[in-house]
């Protein structure tokens, strides 16, 4: 198989002669933009033999506020696709699909409704010491939040087609706000989901590989079993529910099986390949794409990353 049938394959629930992997980290500050970033994709992409390349988004979500208050949040307003954050980081999905080609399927990233929320609240001088002010507000005084959620919603959503457009194969979606910790179930049901599903059935049908990425620790699995992708990730090394668990919640392919701290990131290869083996006699060869929990150390090493790609294929299970 190539590596695009490899993926659909995968995809699909049905047999493949590996199971495919994708593997992501953020690149170093000179290498987040521009052409450097490009090149650092198409880099990576090569040195570490990957079946599915995952271009950064290192162009956050701007709104040139900072919230101190909740009636700040009625001044955000649904950032157009033509917004400079958004054409630099299209630019950069459209030079690393064309060079990219047919050879691979390349996903975007775009962060989710919560996260975005969180990047235009603050101003490029701003620092985390004020907290989660999306939080913090819902808690406080959710209406004017909400009103900001639903433009940002529109916003990604839009912005979730262009990247289509631009040659993406799919969108991976990070989603925040599912920890325990930081709503109620009933919370979360009321101030993030609409706005999550808004941007996922915007794209509902449209991308081939659609990932749904459920960042952070002590996350509800359960709220997200309805959020339509091809495919679900989590960290279940992040005190969250365990792969198996999760697979029979969603009901559709998972991405996991790799510690994002662990072997990948220091070796030595036997480690790394011990894991691979270990989460495939676990999980199976069938609906599964290898990944790690979450995004990887920068300083993750590119033969570590390609040791843990290749063992897949020297699984005896095979």
């Amino acid at each position: 198989m190539n590596k695009r049938e490899r993926v659909r394959a995968a995809v699909a629930g049905a047999a493949v002669d590996r199971v495919p992997a994708g593997f992501w980290l953020h690149f170093p500050p000179a290498e987040q933009t521009g052409s450097a970033a490009v090149q650092a994709h198409l880099r990576f992409y090569r040195e570490t033999d990957v079946d599915i390349l995952k271009v950064m988004n290192e162009h956050l979500y701007q709104a040139d506020i900072t919230v101190r208050n909740p009636a700040d949040w009625r001044q955000i307003r649904a950032a157009p696709v033509t917004a400079s954050f958004y054409q630099q980081q299209l630019d950069e999905i459209k030079q690393v699909c064309d060079a990219v080609g047919d050879e691979a399927m390349v996903i975007a990233t775009v962060h989710g409704v919560f996260a975005s929320a969180f990047h235009a609240s603050r101003s490029p001088e701003d620092t985390l010491a004020r907290g989660n002010p999306v939080s913090d507000h819902l808690h406080a005084d959710p209406e004017p939040v909400l009103a900001a959620l639903d433009a940002v919603a529109d916003s990604l959503a839009a912005f979730s087609l262009a990247c289509l457009d631009a040659g993406a194969a799919g969108i991976y979606y990070a989603a925040l706000g599912g920890e325990s910790y930081r709503f109620s179930q009933e919370e979360f049901e009321r101030y993030i989901k609409p706005y999550d599903l808004r941007v996922l059935r915007a794209i509902e049908g449209a991308g081939e590989l659609n990932i749904l990425h459920i960042c952070k620790d002590n996350v509800r699995l359960k709220p997200y079993a309805d959020y339509p992708a091809h495919v679900v990730n989590w960290g279940e090394n992040e005190d969250n529910p365990p792969l198996e668990e999760g697979r029979a919640l969603f009901g559709r392919p998972i991405l996991g099986g790799v510690h994002f701290r662990g072997p990948v990131v220091n070796g030595p290869e036997s480690a790394i390949r011990d894991e691979v083996h270990g989460a495939l006699d676990r999980l199976g060869a069938q609906g599964l794409l290898l990944g790690a929990d979450c995004t990887l150390p920068t300083s993750t090493p590119y033969a570590n990353i390609r040791a843990a790609v290749h063992a897949a294929a020297t699984w005896p299970g095979n």
